[in-house]
């Protein structure tokens, strides 16, 4: 059980900031990252985040670098970020001037079955964020009107989705994908939505199917990476996460993740990240 969940809602300036942060029960608002971006630098740089409830970044101004399920990704000016529920972020570099809005949400359906970036034209930016203004303006009625602001959150899910399909259906006209593009965007999908216990390359090719070899020459060839080298990213990602925030023991961890016994998973963290599982669980404890 995941004890300590990387939402806005754990963000301890947060009572400080009710002018910048609002948050409820399945509902987070941050509308002017600027004024808290040093907290918050200081809180997620070169973490890990799990992200458990849907979210919506808008970029403003700058930059920043991510990786999210692994996929670098580079949020700048004009853009929108849509991350689901349940994926895993990495934040590697913020540029001096970034500034975004956030919204984190739940009990919300997402129409994203994958991470999504998405370049906005100008009067598409200014209307996702008047979405987010009127979004702010309803979450500070008495009493809070839940059922409004689903509706809002809906109807910005939605307007980013028809901003997203019609920035792919250009791309597909301009230059369709090869085959070898359109497997690896499948490999992803299936990678992403995987729980870390797939440690073989046969298991990805048979619901892809493909052969291994095929699989194994594709990926190497689009990515630089070995299947397997991404599968026990991932696996490594998972068992981060489980160890960093949350009370199982190692052997409990080991068993979810699919290893044989704790031997096994422990030989394979420490050769794949250079620290034993315990030791990571104790840096984290400690900081």
């Amino acid at each position: 059980m995941i004890k300590r969940q990387l939402n806005i809602s754990e963000l301890k300036f947060s009572a400080q900031n009710s002018d910048t942060v609002f948050v409820q029960d399945n509902l987070a608002i941050i509308r002017d990252i600027a004024k808290i971006k040093e907290q918050m630098v200081a809180n997620s740089l070169g973490d890990l985040l799990y992200v458990p409830m849907g979210r919506i970044v808008l970029v403003n101004e700058g930059w920043a670098q991510l990786r999210v399920n692994m996929q670098p990704c580079r949020a700048e000016q004009g853009c929108a970020l849509v991350i689901p529920e349940n994926f895993f972020m990495e934040v590697s570099e913020v540029s001096a001037d970034y500034d975004a809005q956030i919204v984190a949400f739940g009990d919300v359906p997402i129409p994203f079955r994958q991470w999504a970036l998405i370049p906005l034209e100008r009067d598409d930016f200014v209307r996702i964020l008047q979405y987010i203004n009127l979004l702010w303006q309803v979450a500070h009625i008495q009493p809070f009107p839940q059922t409004v602001a689903v509706h809002l959150v809906n109807a910005l899910m939605e307007d980013l989705h028809l901003q997203d399909s019609k920035i792919k259906n250009q791309h597909s006209q301009d230059a369709a994908p090869t085959a070898a593009e359109q497997l690896m965007r499948r490999f992803f999908d299936l990678l992403s939505g995987s729980d870390g216990t797939a440690h073989s390359v046969s298991y990805f090719a048979d619901r892809l199917c493909v052969t291994p070899n095929h699989l194994s020459a594709v990926v190497k060839q689009q990515s630089g990476q070995t299947v397997m080298q991404l599968l026990n990213a991932h696996t490594v990602l998972h068992a981060k996460v489980l160890l960093r925030h949350s009370d199982l023991p190692v052997g409990e961890i080991a068993d979810r993740l699919g290893f044989e016994n704790p031997p096994a998973f422990n030989r394979f963290f420490k050769r794949e990240t250079g620290v034993t599982p315990g030791s990571l669980r104790k840096g984290s404890q400690q900081d």
